[in-house]
């Protein structure tokens, strides 16, 4: 992926590129599935007990913070698994999914 690709993109369009790799199809393994999960919950968590609800617009408010930080700490993934910002994304796009924000 390029550098920089997930700072412009928006709740649908990110859902859309990792949907292109086939990072959220059917094809997870349990302990990817477990971890997404996990990340799901702190996500749901956080936007929460800020006094939101899940919605398209306080999903895409926590995206757009957490890339923040992941800019400002100058993130850039060159891994070969799965870090825990890559899996907090993934999380996200796969709420937006299951909550029908994105097709």
């Amino acid at each position: 992926m390029l550098r920089g690709l997930f700072a412009k993109c928006p709740l649908s369009r990110l859902s859309h590129d990792f949907g292109q790799f086939g990072l959220l199809g059917a094809h997870a393994t349990p302990g990817l599935t477990a971890e997404l999960d996990q990340h799901a919950a702190a996500v749901r968590d956080a936007i929460e007990h800020g006094g939101a609800r899940i919605s398209r617009q306080s999903l895409t408010h926590y995206l757009h913070g957490f890339l923040d930080g992941c800019r400002e700490r100058g993130w850039f993934s060159a891994a070969i698994e799965y870090e825990w910002e890559l899996l907090r994304l993934l999380a996200i796009c796969r709420m937006a999914k299951e909550y029908g924000f994105v097709r």
